[in-house]
């Protein structure tokens, strides 16, 4: 269900962002998708990773060194991680100067200046776009540098899902066409956080299976609101 569901228009926005990064280069290819956790920040990453061949998809763990960080980019675009920073740097630049690609790099909001300065760094020397992914604390933290912040061209930040977010996924997952006031309901209940929705689907499909019925009722949909109280976005 996860891969049928995006927020439409967080999804066009990213996409039509990567293809102004890649399309015209005017030195500040950096930019960012910011917004609370549950917005479909890393699906929409995920879903423009998998149809354009000219991006690479890095999820940061907080663990990692900025050489991991270098390891990790060098593997994604190459196939390999060598063990010393600057052979993965130097195969960076190789490999970006034979094809320019977005860097996407997600849960960046986790990452310390060091970290994220080494990216900075590949967009400087490479000339290749780099988008941040993560919460609303990664743009606070690059404030803290003006090196990093001047070179942000933009910013999408991540919008609650919506009613039509939730009517289409419904349609597409479950073939199941909501009514209005259900719609809202589960939209409510949600928070605006499409994990939320994706969970209520679960639990909508599996009454429906128990109940021998094909089409989810009033009652349904109270039933998951009512158990989904508490929910956080």
């Amino acid at each position: 269900m996860k891969d049928i569901f995006i927020s439409t228009q967080n999804y066009q926005r990213t996409q039509a962002l990567c293809d102004e990064l890649l399309g015209v280069a005017l030195g500040v290819e950096m930019a960012a998708n910011l917004g609370r956790a549950g917005r479909g920040k890393t699906t929409a990453a995920e879903r423009i990773f998998t149809a354009n061949p000219n991006t690479v998809y890095v999820l940061y763990h907080e663990a990692w060194s900025h050489t991991e960080l270098l390891r990790e980019i060098a593997f994604r675009l190459c196939g390999t991680r060598p063990r010393f920073r600057q052979t993965c740097f130097e195969m960076i630049q190789t490999e970006i100067g034979n094809r320019r690609r977005i860097i996407m790099v997600d849960e960046a909001d986790r990452m310390n200046l060091k970290c994220l300065n080494v990216l900075r760094n590949i967009h400087d020397v490479c000339k290749t776009p780099i988008l941040l992914i993560g919460e609303e604390d990664l743009k606070t933290k690059m404030v803290r540098e003006r090196r990093l912040i001047s070179r942000l061209r933009d910013t999408i930040w991540f919008e609650p899902v919506s009613q039509a977010d939730v009517v289409v996924f419904y349609r597409k997952a479950l073939d199941q066409q909501l009514l209005p006031d259900s719609a809202t309901k589960l939209l409510r209940n949600a928070k605006g956080d499409f994990r939320n929705v994706l969970t209520q689907a679960v639990k909508a499909e599996r009454i429906m299976k128990a109940s021998g019925i094909d089409a989810i009722t009033e009652r349904i949909v109270d039933e998951i609101c009512k158990n989904g109280k508490g929910q956080r976005a």
